[in-house]
């Protein structure tokens, strides 16, 4: 959910902020490529160091038999139900609308400031 947040973030930024594509120039490629980088590379496992456990003082009172209930949190709500499962189709898609929405003006940041391989990456969603 994490990573999804991320890539709407970025997505919808790079399609809508007036400001930030204007003054930030170097910074609309670089948020560009690292919407690029969640979308192509997998996630990485979740590592011991990751987990942050938090502990409630009425908790800790229970003593070494005291075990959570994980089984019982509520399910994970996806507050993006819109962009469906796939969300390179999802990126495309809303970066082509937002571009023909601009007359073209992402087709124009694309071309002066990204690399050549994110470029051919992103048409590919685009395309």
């Amino acid at each position: 959910m994490d990573r999804k947040t991320a890539v709407v973030s970025f997505t919808k930024t790079l399609a809508h902020s007036e400001a930030f594509a204007n003054r930030y120039k170097k910074g609309w490629g670089f948020t560009c490529e690292a919407l690029l980088k969640l979308l192509e590379l997998p996630p990485l496992p979740v590592t011991k160091d990751d987990i942050i456990t938090e502990h409630d003082i009425e908790d800790m009172a229970f003593g070494v038999g005291f075990t959570p209930l994980n089984t019982v949190r509520p399910p994970v709500r996806d507050p993006w139900p819109d962009t469906g499962a796939d969300l390179k189709a999802w990126v495309g898609k809303y970066l082509k609308e937002a571009d023909k929405a601009h007359g073209g003006r992402i087709a124009g940041f694309v071309q002066e400031r990204l690399s050549n391989d994110a470029k051919t990456v992103l048409s590919s969603y685009m395309g």
